[in-house]
């Protein structure tokens, strides 16, 4: 884990002076470039205003999400606590309509409302574990040596990142940690890549590109805006003490 975090940490910023005009560059040459192929098409902006309607919906009035946000779409936010975030859903996880979906069926009323009551769903309180499998530091992307660049990931099975007590309005308090001992451990808060876990299920998976305001404390006080490629979101098998 240490490997991981501390990974862009040796990349020192050109200026110390940081604005949110030069997060917007870094996320604008991001989108054009594309290095990766990521194929971001058109993104769907929506404010706070959105964000909070929806999140109600999903949490308390047990609507599906699919019902508001479409699956492979990126979507950025505008304004609000979650300012800057870019966020796509790929997999809702296991809501328990992966068959009807594989068949082309579209889900009734009734079925989607089963899903939201009947099937294990993620809410507020409940520790999440958190894995990404590429992570890039868009502030300081050289997209002329594509292949210099660093990619981090947390997979390696004997450490882990735990999101908790996170909530609609706020941001995720993080633990990370391994399972042999405490010398790598710590917390910090994490908006961004908590956020999409109100939306899903067991399994479910995202990407973001996450504003430093949003990113986990390290990576904040070093003003980095970061790409993440595929986040998934599962109950963890080990809990920090």
């Amino acid at each position: 884990m240490k490997k991981t975090f501390y990974l862009f940490l040796a990349v020192a910023l050109a200026n110390g002076i940081f604005s949110s005009a030069d997060e917007k560059e870094y996320i604008n040459s991001w989108l054009s470039n594309d290095p990766y192929d990521v194929n971001f098409g058109h993104i769907i902006n929506k404010d706070e205003e959105w964000v909070n309607d929806v999140s109600s919906y999903v949490l308390e009035d047990s609507i599906h999400p699919s019902k508001y946000i479409d699956l492979g779409q990126w979507y950025q936010i505008t304004e609000g606590d979650f300012k800057r975030l870019y966020f796509r859903i790929n997999s809702w996880g296991h809501d328990g309509l992966a068959d009807l979906r594989a068949k082309g069926i579209e889900p009734t009323d009734e079925e989607y409302l089963k899903a939201m009551r009947n099937e294990k769903k993620f809410y507020t309180s409940k520790p999440v574990l958190v894995r990404y499998d590429s992570l890039y530091c868009l502030s300081t992307f050289d997209y002329d040596n594509i292949d210099e660049n660093s990619k981090a990931d947390n997979l390696d099975p004997n450490s882990f990142q735990i999101c908790y007590n996170w909530n609609t309005s706020y941001y995720a308090s993080t633990y990370y940690g391994n399972y042999y001992g405490s010398s790598s451990s710590y917390e910090c808060t994490s908006g961004g890549v908590a956020f999409p876990i109100r939306f899903l299920w067991e399994g479910g998976e995202a990407s973001i590109i996450c504003p430093f305001s949003l990113a986990e404390s390290t990576f904040a006080s070093y003003y980095y805006t970061l790409y993440y490629g595929k986040i998934t979101y599962t109950k963890p098998n080990y809990l920090p003490q």
